[in-house]
């Protein structure tokens, strides 16, 4: 049984799916238990209920250098430097990865000039050193796309994930 804070068909259930098939497992064989968010399938991971967890890396990233927890893999291609001892699924020989993404989104005609000025605004923040602090603490990747190249990364990503879901019969 794998735990997650998310229902099932969310992205902890996903995710734990999306590496068991790439290890060569059946995802509908992987038994998950949703919990109600990250911080209580935590503690369920601590008091023994689970024997692993799906989660986000800045959720478990403090209890695994305290010792409290086990990272047994990220889904990350290269190691964060958070965590430099936490191999990747790739060099585990489970070939897969995923970025949890998040993205800036605005309304149906929102004029060119405003769109540009969000689109800069938000290319200069991932720029500042404050940034790249919060980043590295908390170990998140950093990409930053934007215009066509986030339309072409979320069309990627409903692909992979919509044919995932369809398969553990969400879809």
């Amino acid at each position: 049984a794998i735990g997650g804070g998310s229902v099932p068909g969310g992205m902890d259930h996903l995710v734990a799916a999306m590496v068991m098939e790439a290890a060569g497992k059946d995802a509908l064989g992987v038994k998950y238990i949703p919990y109600d968010a990250g911080g209580k399938a935590m503690a369920a991971l601590l008091s023994g209920e689970i024997a692993a967890l799906s989660t986000g890396f800045s959720e478990a990233v403090d209890l695994a250098n305290a010792g409290e927890v086990k990272i047994i893999g990220v889904t990350s291609d290269e190691r964060v430097g958070a965590a430099p001892d936490a191999m990747t699924m790739k060099e585990q020989g489970i070939d897969t990865s995923f970025v949890n993404w998040r993205g800036f989104f605005a309304a149906p005609g929102l004029p060119g000039d405003k769109l540009a000025m969000y689109q800069d605004a938000l290319a200069k923040m991932y720029a500042t050193p404050e940034w790249e602090t919060v980043r590295a603490r908390n170990g998140w990747v950093n990409i930053h796309n934007s215009g066509d190249d986030f339309k072409a990364f979320l069309e990627g990503q409903e692909k992979v994930i919509g044919d995932l879901m369809k398969k553990l019969g969400f879809l």
